[in-house]
């Protein structure tokens, strides 16, 4: 089994199931699939080595041709690269010489800016010009690499990550498994294609012959409209989507499975977001590019263990180990390592970095935690954000919870400033909901209540916009390099 191998059978077998929502537009599996083999002949026209997979970069947006794309490359044995259309000359030219791809397909709505940065094999539109057909896949192993992302570059430059078939395919069955969806579903993940939360989404609903909608950016208002006509039945997002969706005033009583990642949700967004869908199932996991699912909440987990990331997905072993290597027992904090059929098969250039996720222990991305009696994950902070204050060790991620929790902050992070007595202080950075002259002293009377005296901030900054990477997680790294700049 390889991904996308089942869409011949879906077109000859739910030839007129809408396989793709997009704007006014409804794409059946027949016509997607007729499109994918026209890209693959395209494509097959344009190979210049024939003893290796191609490696195809897509330059195209949050359009239907970006899936038909995807899957020609995908389905031919080849591996797909996706670009962010957003990045700056500089982004785009460092991600070429990382990845070097073998062809570029490019959107013909950014025919110019995509030969500004690099040489375009193809435009989408010259695609159905011609009514030619591809082959149907070729045949490669299930633990061929189909697809090369790009880490979100929170802490440092973005790194390539290389994804099998295998890895994904397993990532479906226990996804379908923990959160109860499938063939029959409407499949929704408003984001950018180009990351991998939403292009997971509308690969697993494509290969399993469910129909994914398609949106080119995202809409509280729309969501809400496709959940209350029941065209959206499963929605993949992160925490700052459904916050937005949590806000709205309507109760709208049609079914809905959300699925949260990325960010623990506040629970204040939480109780908003079940009160405003009062028939939805909410499941928030914890994964990572590297490792796919490694844990999740179902609501009872989420009730008896609210500062917890739940349980091991099916088919995944946790392990906490000290520095040593040491299994720890259960309360005890130390590395989390993970052993699934999911993982990544390792990062693009760079053998050193996947020797530090990939041991012989499990893989680790350096976050700190600890599994409870239950088996039950907490989640306490990434080990490289470690603030090491007095001799003592803080996690401003902890930090960063008790602050959100105080009704009046926006947003919140949580650095270590360089201090000649302490080596480290604690410093917060708060963005505020309102400008309530007492806030900062309520604040600080809510910190000694909930926070030992080492953990809480010596200084409070009040800013605005903080910076966010194109995930939606705060660039921890950007300001952390100007910090002098933000604290002025």
């Amino acid at each position: 089994m390889t991904i996308g191998n089942q869409l011949e059978r879906f077109a000859n077998e739910q030839a007129n199931k809408v396989a793709i929502y997009f704007q006014d537009q409804t794409i059946t599996y027949s016509v997607f699939y007729k499109s994918v083999q026209q890209y693959k002949a395209l494509l097959q026209q344009q190979q210049t080595e024939t003893n290796r997979p191609q490696k195809v970069a897509l330059f195209i947006g949050n359009e239907p041709a970006f899936l038909e794309a995807y899957f020609a490359v995908i389905t031919l044995g080849w591996i797909a690269i996706p670009f962010d259309v957003k990045w700056s000359e500089q982004e785009a030219t460092r991600v070429m010489e990382m990845a070097e791809p073998d062809m570029v397909v490019a959107s013909s709505s950014f025919e110019k800016r995509a030969n500004y940065h690099f040489s375009v094999t193809f435009f989408t539109d010259d695609v159905h010009v011609h009514d030619i057909n591809g082959q149907g896949s070729e045949n490669f192993l299930a633990d061929s690499p189909f697809y090369i992302g790009f880490t979100s570059g929170s802490t440092g430059q973005p790194k390539g990550f290389i994804r099998s078939h295998t890895s994904w395919l397993a990532s479906f069955t226990a996804g379908e498994k923990a959160f109860h969806y499938g063939k029959e579903d409407t499949i929704l993940a408003p984001g950018p294609l180009c990351h991998s939360l939403s292009l997971f989404g509308a690969t697993h609903a494509l290969h399993i012959g469910a129909s994914f909608y398609l949106t080119s950016s995202f809409s509280e208002t729309e969501i809400s409209h496709l959940i209350r006509t029941k065209k959206a039945t499963v929605i993949s997002a992160v925490p700052t989507m459904l916050s937005g969706l949590a806000k709205q005033e309507e109760v709208i009583e049609a079914p809905v499975t959300f699925l949260s990642s990325g960010a623990k949700l506040r629970p204040a967004i939480k109780k908003a977001l079940t009160t405003a869908f009062p028939n939805s199932a909410l499941y928030e996991y914890y994964g990572a590019s590297e490792l796919s699912y490694v844990s999740f909440a179902t609501k009872e987990i989420a009730d008896k263990f609210p500062n917890s990331v739940g349980k091991p997905f099916p088919g995944v072993v946790i392990t906490i180990r000290d520095e040593n290597k040491e299994i720890l027992p259960p309360g005890q904090i130390g590395n989390v390592y993970i052993e699934s059929d999911f993982l990544f098969t390792g990062y693009v250039k760079n053998e050193t970095a996947t020797k530090q996720v990939l041991t012989q222990y499990g893989a680790t991305i350096d976050d700190l935690g600890f599994l409870n009696e239950e088996g039950v994950l907490t989640i306490i902070g990434r080990k490289n954000n470690m603030i090491i204050s007095g001799g003592q060790n803080i996690y401003p991620e902890e930090v960063e919870k008790i602050i959100k929790d105080f009704p009046d902050v926006k947003e919140v992070i949580v650095i270590g400033m360089d201090d000649e007595h302490w080596g480290q202080k604690v410093v917060a950075l708060i963005e505020w909901k309102n400008s309530n002259p007492d806030n900062l002293k309520q604040l600080k009377a809510h910190c000694r209540k909930q926070l030992a005296i080492y953990k809480r901030p010596r200084k409070y900054y009040t800013v605005t916009d903080l910076p966010y990477t194109k995930t939606g997680k705060i660039a921890r790294n950007t300001i952390e390099k100007n910090l002098t700049e933000w604290i002025q």
